[in-house]
């Protein structure tokens, strides 16, 4: 897989292939596309590289694109505020979103399907992050906690 360098910006995102050793894109090399989403707030490659998720300030969903033809194939839709971090689980089964609305929602990647709304936060979450086993999702919020959800329990698994 080619080396990839993503910026968010206010309006979208900039992708472009590595182009030296130290990983970093040439200034002047254009980039590999151009994605517009509106006010992005957090982007996350799949663990195997195929998906990037894209939460967005100005809407209540989740873009999934597929980085073969960088085109989106997928919306997940169902947070009513802006959603501010995206994580993929480490075998990358599952998207968590965190959001402007307090709540952490968990996505099937392969089907779209909401599996589980998390709520316990009184603020916006701000950041989302699945534990290296997948066992663990820690939330953090402007509520000023961070909160750890055992996946196997919530999902029954």
């Amino acid at each position: 897989m080619r080396a990839i360098r993503l910026f968010g910006l206010a309006l979208g995102i900039l992708v472009w292939a590595a182009g030296n050793s130290l990983g970093f894109a040439q200034e002047n090399l254009p980039p590999v596309c151009t994605l517009g989403f509106g006010d992005v707030a957090s982007v996350v490659f799949s663990p195997d590289g195929r998906y990037l998720a894209v939460g967005t300030q100005g809407g209540s969903g989740v873009q999934l694109i597929d980085t073969s033809s960088w085109q989106v194939i997928r919306t997940f839709e169902g947070h009513t505020d802006g959603v501010t971090s995206v994580a993929f689980s480490p075998d990358g089964r599952l998207l968590a979103s965190g959001s402007d609305d307090s709540t952490i929602k968990l996505w099937e990647v392969a089907t779209g399907k909401e599996v589980r709304t998390l709520e316990g936060h009184t603020g916006r979450v701000t950041s989302v992050a699945f534990s290296p086993d997948g066992r663990l999702l820690a939330s953090g919020s402007a509520d000023e906690t961070i909160k750890l959800w055992n996946i196997r329990d919530l999902l029954g698994r």
